[in-house]
């Protein structure tokens, strides 16, 4: 393991222009692998703990991406004439040109020969991040290589499928040996164009490499979150609950909404690691059944769910018979309920999406699995992004719906705060009547006993409009709902 106090020291070095006098974190060994981020003091939910700020940073640009974009600002592009003048191989916009960090990066890059300069390639744009690696000062060098670095036979790969880019790539082992380090690192640490939301953190759009944030251990549950700045790209990172001094400060490397078994597939492809967290020894997670489907038995109503094995594909127990299943057996039920939710998501019609996600998915798989779960976070997506196909005030309703389906969710896995969380909230108060945001007081209140009392008078009348019926004894009661509903509150004293 690398010291924790050397890599404090070249942190301290990277993040001075923050000037954080007290800082709420430190570096020191973890109880769930090497080094970790451990709070100095009791922080509470939604503080900042630490700001950092990208050691690297460049376009991402995969193949399917545009590449008319700036690899100085990143800023988005016109269609034509966005490659540098100057034969460098990388698009700029006329402000950035003339700054020293494009000439920094079109002197290395002209010195290399890009073999069609003109032509925006996404190889060599995307080369750049790792590329400036070179460039940076000698502490900034040993911090990358202060991070944990898993080292396979595939890390190479970008940098020798670079090379035959451009006519004079050097063929220095020091300079091809700090390109294949940095390629390790960011892709053990790094962000790589995270654009999807079910992690819970913000959309981000670019490669980059943020040596604190890289320090931060994963945890299916995790206690913080991050935002970022969208002039600087600095980081922020939040904690998601009250975390109380000398605990580690944790994040998520996966999607929150997946279950058992597909977390493990991709922590150990991915990041080399198996995660041993209290949701990863549970074979139900907290209770929140992500992986659940129905028992194989038509005269059981129980829930099956994969053994903790630690076997990429383990037997299934039944909750309720204890009937078990194999792997191969229970696939075919969530492989089947998947081809025709996702059937339904990718079509063009959102009120068909939506109309079987509610009268009829749950017939052949619970609500609470992972692909019910992305078919709603689709729908509020699409719903957010304006999208029409619901009837007229259908569409709030299923937001509501969904959102608090999801909330639900987090809080039986114990989410904190987030940017989901953050969101839904908001909305579901953007949609509470008066008379509903009366009820959320303590109950000890006379404006929350109002409204308790208001919500059952009303109950109490729409049930008498439907059947004609009423006791004696509730006629002052339904004189004071009809008296509610015309917004005649409070009562007359005689009433009360």
């Amino acid at each position: 393991m690398i010291c924790p106090k050397r890599t404090s020291e070249l942190l301290d070095l990277h993040l001075a222009p923050f000037k954080d006098k007290d800082p709420a974190w430190e570096i020191g060994v973890s109880k769930i692998a090497g080094r970790g981020v451990v709070a100095t003091r009791s922080l509470k939910r939604g503080e900042i703990i630490f700001r950092d700020s990208p050691l690297l940073i460049g376009l991402a640009a995969h193949e399917e991406d545009s590449l008319n974009a700036c690899s100085v600002c990143l800023k988005m592009l016109p269609d034509t004439r966005f490659m540098c003048r100057q034969g460098c191989g990388l698009p700029v916009c006329s402000l950035c040109a003339k700054k020293k960090q494009h000439k920094s990066d079109c002197d290395l890059f002209k010195s290399w020969g890009p073999n069609e300069p003109d032509v925006a390639n996404s190889v060599i744009i995307r080369l750049l991040c790792v590329a400036r690696a070179i460039n940076l000062s000698k502490e900034q060098r040993d911090l990358i290589y202060c991070l944990q670095a898993n080292l396979d036979n595939n890390h190479r790969t970008e940098v020798r499928n670079a090379a035959k880019c451009f006519k004079n790539f050097p063929t220095d082992k020091k300079l091809i040996e700090i390109m294949n380090r940095t390629v390790a690192v960011l892709r053990t640490n790094g962000f790589d164009k995270t654009t999807d939301r079910t992690n819970d953190n913000q959309e981000f759009n670019y490669r980059a490499l943020y040596p604190l944030f890289g320090v931060v251990n994963h945890d299916c549950i995790p206690n913080a979150y991050y935002t970022f700045e969208e002039k600087t790209n600095n980081m922020i990172v939040r904690a998601a609950v009250d975390i109380p001094e000398g605990f580690e400060v944790t994040t998520t490397y996966t999607k929150l909404f997946t279950g058992n078994i597909a977390r493990h597939l991709f922590l150990k492809m991915k990041k080399s690691f198996t995660c041993k967290c209290s949701r990863c020894s549970d074979p139900t997670e907290k209770g929140a059944f992500i992986s659940g489907l129905y028992c194989r038995d038509t005269n059981c109503t129980g829930l099956v769910v994969p053994e903790i094995s630690g076997l990429p594909h383990p037997n299934w127990n039944c909750l309720e018979c204890k009937q078990k299943s194999t792997h191969a057996q229970m696939m075919k039920s969530q492989d089947f309920a998947s081809g025709a939710i996702n059937a339904k998501v990718n079509s063009n019609s959102l009120r068909t999406l939506v109309q079987y996600l509610n009268e009829k998915s749950d017939s052949f798989i619970p609500n609470s699995n992972y692909v019910v779960i992305d078919a709603k976070m689709s729908v509020l997506q699409r719903l957010q992004q304006g999208t029409r196909g619901l009837l007229r005030g259908a569409g709030a309703h299923t937001r509501l719906r969904y959102s608090r389906d999801i909330t639900q969710l987090m809080d039986k896995l114990g989410l904190g705060d987030s940017l989901l969380r953050t969101h839904w909230k908001s909305f579901c108060v953007a949609r509470r009547t008066p008379r509903q945001a009366l009820a959320d007081e303590p109950r000890s209140s006379a404006a929350g006993r109002a409204a308790v009392k208001a919500a059952e008078l009303t109950s109490l009348l729409r049930s008498w409009r439907r059947s004609r019926r009423i006791r004696p004894s509730q006629r002052a009661q339904l004189i004071l709902a009809r008296l509610l509903l015309r917004r005649r509150w409070p009562p007359p004293s005689w009433l009360r």
